[in-house]
């Protein structure tokens, strides 16, 4: 089995084990996608003072790693996750991606935990916290 890496030099991948080489991988990536993802973001509203179309810069890093936002109406600091399923947690969007695939596909929480390496009760509350955002998505009002 022939073990590459699109991030590391041979001697590094001579030296690791394939499972590591591919953790290093995925890291990487999800660090490339997150920053690019931070780029991108955008608010219509301050989440602390609902300002409209707020001022928002740079304002350092969460201990998570995630990009702080500061307002310039309110001067109050935010994760650039702020209000979505990501906020206040621990796992990446690629273990989410996998935890809502694997929700839709009906595989249980053992193997979803297995697959996303994290704890199964880790596992339970990402798709509580994921079935309770749905459940309080605003759905369309029906005319009689």
């Amino acid at each position: 089995m022939t073990r590459t890496s699109k991030y590391l030099n041979q001697d590094t991948i001579a030296a690791l084990q394939s499972f590591q080489i591919e953790k290093i991988d995925r890291e990487i990536t999800d660090y490339l996608d997150t920053n690019n993802k931070m780029n991108t973001y955008h608010f219509e509203y301050c989440p602390k003072c609902g300002c409209y179309h707020p001022r928002l810069i740079k304002s350092g890093f969460a201990n998570s790693g995630k990009q702080m936002l500061r307002c310039k109406e309110c001067g109050k600091r935010f994760v650039v996750d702020c209000g979505q399923l990501t906020f206040y947690s621990h796992q990446n969007q690629s273990k989410w991606n996998e935890l809502i695939l694997d929700t839709l596909n009906g595989v249980s929480l053992k193997e979803t935990a297995a697959k996303i390496n994290v704890n199964e009760r880790n596992v339970f509350n990402m798709l509580h916290k994921l079935l309770v955002s749905l459940g309080t998505e605003e759905r369309p009002i029906h005319s009689r």
